[in-house]
């Protein structure tokens, strides 16, 4: 089997987004395959330090559970098969009823995911412990913080950051609660 090329994708068609079941990516590709869909389903390598559990070796993993993807002409009849395939649970739609139409991704997504592959594998960055825990949050989502301000000093309950460092938060000011995003001070 030959390397995956999404350049090469039949006929040239749009790429969709489609949701498996728990487990089924496989089933589902191999399915869709069977049927004529042209299918990508990205794999990265097992986590490093996996360990070999009742003499089975750790296998490739799908890069994102559940999803894989599938180039197809949907002006044509017969792409709706892909929505009873064994193992597929559903096609990421746009538009409702009689109208809905498979929603399509950038072909640009599909080519950045194959660049980074490597003898058929997806290879992600990894970051060391050290950048881990300088990109960890400070907070905690339900945080009692205090904020001094120029008038007045605020009790404040962090709720989640919105940037590098901005956080959103809800303050009580006269009996109220209130969100607000306000930029934290550098430690």
């Amino acid at each position: 089997m030959s390397a995956f090329n999404p350049s090469a994708a039949k006929g040239g068609y749009l790429w969709y987004v489609v949701i498996t079941h728990v487990g089924q990516e496989r089933l589902a590709k191999y399915q869709l395959e069977r049927q004529g869909f042209d299918v990508y389903l990205p794999m990265v390598p097992p986590p490093l330090g996996a360990r070999v559990r009742n003499g089975i070796s750790p296998t490739p993993r799908p890069m994102v559970p559940r999803y894989l993807f599938v180039s197809v002409d949907v002006n044509q009849p017969g792409w709706s098969a892909i929505r009873s395939t064994m193992g597929v649970h559903d096609v990421i739609m746009q538009g409702s009823g009689e109208t809905a139409k498979p929603s399509p991704i950038p072909n640009r997504f599909i080519e950045e995911i194959q660049n980074r592959e490597i003898n058929g594998l997806v290879i992600l960055p990894h970051r060391s412990k050290a950048e881990k825990a300088a990109s960890a949050p400070r907070y905690r989502k339900g945080d009692k913080l205090r904020f001094s301000g120029p008038t007045a000093d605020y009790d404040l309950i962090f709720q989640e950051m919105v940037d590098g460092d901005r956080a959103k938060v809800i303050f009580t000011l006269l009996g109220r609660e209130s969100v607000q995003v306000i930029s934290l001070p550098s430690d």
